[in-house]
């Protein structure tokens, strides 16, 4: 399996998020099938975290794209994403992946996180295409491609947000 390539992430958040259906995120010695995202993009969509300007939290979506994002809900659970397009602050949640090894579901974007022990230490690595250095405890994520074409993706409303639900930017991978 190849790693994908910084330029993969250099598009709009929505085409990021459709492409990353199928791919396999590892993260150390765990790996998982990335079947449902969804995109936010500034400015036309109120429910991102970049909307309305730049802040303190949001800093990594403007200024990187290829880097993990991870941000705190309900005081308790983190969420993984990563962001995207080198112009725009845009990003992309990881939402349900299904192990590697047991096919087990973590179908929602804490239980994926809790699980694999992805937290805020995690905020603004960038996605490994190289080799991995662990003296300096960085580079943990890698994203590979697994050759697999998806011919049916379900296109629907993001869940769970207020804001801009009008936007058909949630994508689910029919298998």
């Amino acid at each position: 399996m190849k790693k994908l390539s910084k330029n993969f992430f250099k598009k709009d958040s929505v085409e990021v998020a459709q492409n990353l259906l199928w791919k396999i995120i590892k993260v150390w010695d765990k790996a998982w099938i990335i079947f449902e995202v969804e995109a936010y993009k500034w400015l036309c969509d109120e429910a991102s975290h970049a909307y309305p300007k730049q802040t303190p939290r949001n800093i990594l979506m403007y200024e990187t794209f290829w880097v993990v994002y991870v941000y705190l809900i309900y005081g308790m659970h983190y969420c993984l994403n990563f962001t995207s397009d080198e112009q725009k602050p845009w990003a992309v949640l990881i939402r349900w992946v299904k192990d590697l090894k047991t096919w087990k579901i973590y179908d929602w974007p804490w239980k994926l996180t809790k699980f694999f022990g992805i937290d805020k230490s995690f905020n603004g690595m960038e996605l490994l295409t190289e080799g991995f250095n662990p003296l300096n405890n960085k580079n943990l994520i890698w994203v590979f491609d697994n050759k697999i074409k998806i011919e049916n993706i379900q296109k629907t409303p993001r869940i769970w947000i207020k804001k801009a639900t009008d936007k058909k930017w949630r994508f689910i991978c029919e298998v």
